[in-house]
C-alpha cells in the first residue's frame, strides 16, 4: 500500500521525493480537532492586554469587576477567535465587528397618532397606540403591513385622502409614497446637526471648522463636569448634547455661555486647555444666531393649533436669517453659508405647504416669499377644479369653469318712433351684461378680502365664521390644516413612555404600556367629547362617539371606563376615510436610552 501512496504523492508534487522527507502541503487531520497542548502567552502581549483593560474601565467609567465576568470573557474569546482568520499584515478595524448599540437587546416600538379637523372646525389629536413592533425587519413593506394592521383595529384605512407625517428616512418615503409628508423639524434639525458634527455631506466638505472646534471643546467640558458630579457648584446645570434632541447643540451652548465665568472653578487642569480654546465672543454670537432656530422649532411643534401653514414662511424667515451681515465674524459666515445651502437643498416644500399658506388670511399675499405666490394660486385653482368637478352642483356648468363671459347684443331693428335717418344709425343702448359665475369667484373674493388675524387668533375660527362665504376653500382648509408641520406629538409619546416605565416597573408588558399611554393621552379629550354628546342625548346611559368617522369608542357611564370598540364589538368599518373627516396619521420612531423605538 505504501508503494501506491508514494506514487500518488509524487504525482501530486510533480516530482520525486528524496529520502521520503520532503514537505507536503496536504491538510493534516490534526487541524480539524483542538489540540490538548497549552501555550504560555508572551509576557509582552499580556501586559498589552492588561493595559487595554485598565484603559477600558477608566475611559468608560466601568468597574474592574466587569473584567472577571463570564460574559466579558466570552466576548473577548470571540474577538480573539475572529482574529485567527487574519494574518499579521491584515489591516482590520475592530469597529467592523462591533455591532451597533441600538441592535443589541432592544425592543422596537411604533407610535401612531391621529389628527383631524371636525365639521365645526375644531382640531383634535388622538394617540392610537404605542405598539411593540414584532415584525422580522424594518423594511418598507413590513412597516406598511404593520401600520395597516394596527389601523384596521380602529376601522381606519390609508388611502389617497389621508396624509402620513413621518420623519424623513427613505424607507418611510418608500412605505407611504405620495401620501407621505416629511417632518419639517427633522429637516431643520438634521442640518443643524451636520453643521456641528459632520466633516462632509454628499461628498462636499462642511467647512465649519471654527464652529465645530468650539462645539467639541464645550462638549468635552460639559461631559466631564456631569460625570464628576461637579455641576452642583454651578448656578445652572450643564446640558449634555444629544443628537435625538431637537436643536440639542443650542441648549448645551446656551447654558454653558451663561455659566462660562464659573466653569473654571469646577474643572481640573487637564480640562483648562479646552476652556482657554473657547472664544467667548464667538460663543455669544453663535447662541444669539441659534435662538431663532429654537423659536422656529417651537412654532412648528405646536399641537393644539394648526401648523402646516407656518412651514413656508418660517423656512423663508430662516433663509433670510442666514444672509451675511458685515458685523458677522468669519466663523459665523461659514455657518450661515452652509445652513442656507442645506435648507434650500434638503428642506423641500410640498404642494400642501403652498396651499395652506395661501389659505391663511395673514399670509395669503406672500410678502415674505413673493416667488411662491403664483405657484400657490395655481395649486389652489387646481384643487378647486378637482373638487368642483366632483360635485354635482357644477355638473351643468363645466364648460364655463375657467372664464367669465359678458354677453352683448345689438338690436338691428329700426325704432318705430323715429323718422330721422341719422337716429336710425346710432348705437343701441348696451343691455345689462349677463355674467357666468365660476368657482374661481370664491378664490377672488377671498384674495380681495381685507381682513387679517393676529398670531394669537385661531385661524380655524376665521374659517368657521366664513365657511358659508367660501364653501370650497373651507373644505380644503379642513383637509389640509389637520396636517401637522412635524411629528413631535409622537416624539413626545416616546418621552412619556420612559416616564411610565420607571425603575419600579421595568417588567411592564407592552400591551399594558400601550393601554396606559392611550388613557394618559386621550382620556381628557374623550371625556370632553362625551360631555358634548351627553348634552345632545342626556337620556342615554351608554353612548358611542367617533375618534374619526370610522373608529368608535364606548364610554360606560357607570364604570367610567374607556373601551375601544374593537375589544367589545366589531366596529363599523369603512373601506376608505371620509374625505371630509380630515384624518391625519402621524407615524414615527425615536430612540430612548433603553429602547430602540422604530428608528424611521
Amino acid at each position: 500500500g505504501t508503494h501506491s501512496l508514494a506514487k500518488h504523492k509524487r504525482s501530486c508534487q510533480g516530482g520525486e521525493i528524496e529520502g521520503g522527507t520532503s514537505s507536503f502541503n496536504q491538510t493534516k487531520v490534526t487541524e480539524f480537532y483542538l489540540s490538548s497542548k497549552t501555550y504560555n502567552a508572551p509576557k509582552k502581549l499580556k501586559e498589552k492586554v492588561k493595559l487595554a483593560c485598565t484603559e477600558f474601565t477608566a475611559l468608560d467609567s466601568r468597574a474592574f469587576e466587569l473584567l472577571s465576568g463570564e460574559g466579558f470573557s466570552n466576548m473577548a474569546q470571540s474577538i480573539f477567535d475572529a482574529g485567527k482568520h487574519f494574518n499579521s499584515t491584515s489591516n482590520i478595524n475592530v469597529k467592523e465587528f462591533i455591532p451597533s448599540s441600538v441592535t443589541i437587546s432592544r425592543l422596537s416600538y411604533c407610535g401612531l397618532a391621529l389628527r383631524h379637523v371636525s365639521a365645526d372646525f375644531k382640531l383634535y389629536n388622538f394617540i392610537l397606540g404605542y405598539v411593540l413592533y414584532d415584525v422580522e425587519s424594518q423594511s418598507a413593506p413590513n412597516i406598511r403591513m404593520f401600520v395597516d394592521e394596527q389601523l384596521s383595529l380602529y376601522g381606519l384605512n390609508l388611502n389617497s385622502t389621508v396624509y402620513v407625517v413621518t420623519d424623513n428616512e427613505n424607507k418611510m418615503k418608500a412605505c407611504f409614497k405620495d401620501g407621505c409628508i416629511g417632518c419639517s423639524i427633522h429637516y431643520l434639525n438634521k442640518q443643524l446637526e451636520h453643521s456641528f458634527t459632520s466633516i462632509e455631506i454628499d461628498k462636499k466638505p462642511v467647512k465649519c471648522e471654527a464652529i465645530q472646534h468650539l462645539f467639541n471643546n464645550v462638549k468635552k467640558i460639559c461631559t466631564h463636569v456631569r460625570r464628576t458630579h461637579r455641576q452642583i457648584k454651578l448656578k445652572r446645570k450643564l446640558q449634555l448634547y444629544s443628537d435625538t434632541r431637537f436643536n440639542g447643540a443650542f441648549y448645551m451652548l446656551n447654558v454653558f455661555d451663561k455659566v462660562y465665568n464659573d466653569v473654571g472653578g469646577v474643572i481640573n487642569n487637564n480640562y483648562m486647555d479646552y476652556l482657554t480654546r473657547i472664544d467667548k465672543n464667538l460663543l455669544e454670537e453663535l447662541c444669539g444666531f441659534l435662538v431663532v432656530f429654537d423659536q422656529a422649532i417651537d412654532q412648528l411643534s405646536e399641537e393644539e393649533q394648526p401648523t402646516i401653514h407656518k412651514v413656508l414662511p418660517i423656512r423663508q424667515l430662516l433663509l433670510n436669517h442666514c444672509e451675511i451681515n458685515s458685523q458677522d465674524s468669519s466663523s459665523l459666515h461659514e455657518l450661515k453659508i452652509f445652513l442656507s445651502e442645506r435648507i434650500k437643498s434638503a428642506w423641500i416644500l410640498q404642494n400642501q405647504h403652498f396651499i395652506s399658506s395661501l389659505l391663511h388670511p395673514s399670509l395669503k399675499h406672500f410678502h415674505k416669499a413673493p416667488n411662491g405666490k403664483n405657484k400657490a394660486l395655481d395649486l389652489v385653482k387646481q384643487e378647486i377644479l378637482k373638487r368642483t368637478l366632483a360635485s354635482p352642483i357644477y355638473d351643468n356648468t363645466t364648460s364655463e369653469l375657467a372664464t367669465t363671459t359678458d354677453s352683448i347684443t345689438f338690436d338691428t331693428t329700426t325704432p318705430s318712433n323715429s323718422n330721422n335717418l341719422l337716429a336710425r344709425c346710432f348705437d343701441q343702448p348696451k343691455p345689462p351684461s349677463s355674467s357666468t359665475s365660476t368657482p374661481f369667484d370664491e378664490l377672488d373674493s377671498y384674495m380681495a378680502l381685507d381682513e387679517q388675524i393676529s398670531e394669537n387668533d385661531d385661524v380655524l375660527l376665521f374659517w368657521k365664521e366664513n365657511a358659508k362665504s367660501f364653501l370650497i376653500l373651507s373644505l380644503i382648509v379642513r383637509d389640509l390644516y389637520a396636517i401637522p408641520a412635524s411629528n413631535t406629538i409622537v416624539e413626545r409619546l416616546f418621552s412619556s413612555s420612559k416616564n411610565t416605565v420607571t425603575d419600579r416597573r421595568t417588567s411592564l408588558a407592552a400591551n399594558k404600556l400601550n393601554k396606559l399611554l392611550f388613557l394618559q393621552k386621550n382620556r381628557f379629550i374623550l371625556k370632553q367629547i362625551e360631555k358634548d354628546k351627553f348634552r345632545e342625548n342626556p337620556e342615554q346611559s351608554k353612548r358611542r362617539f367617533s375618534m374619526s368617522n370610522d373608529q368608535l369608542v364606548i364610554l360606560d357611564e357607570d364604570t367610567n371606563n374607556l373601551i375601544p370598540s374593537s375589544t367589545a364589538k366589531k366596529t363599523k368599518t369603512n373601506d376608505d376615510f371620509d374625505s371630509s373627516s380630515d384624518n391625519i396619521v402621524t407615524i414615527d420612531g425615536s430612540k430612548e436610552p433603553d429602547n430602540t423605538l422604530f428608528g424611521f
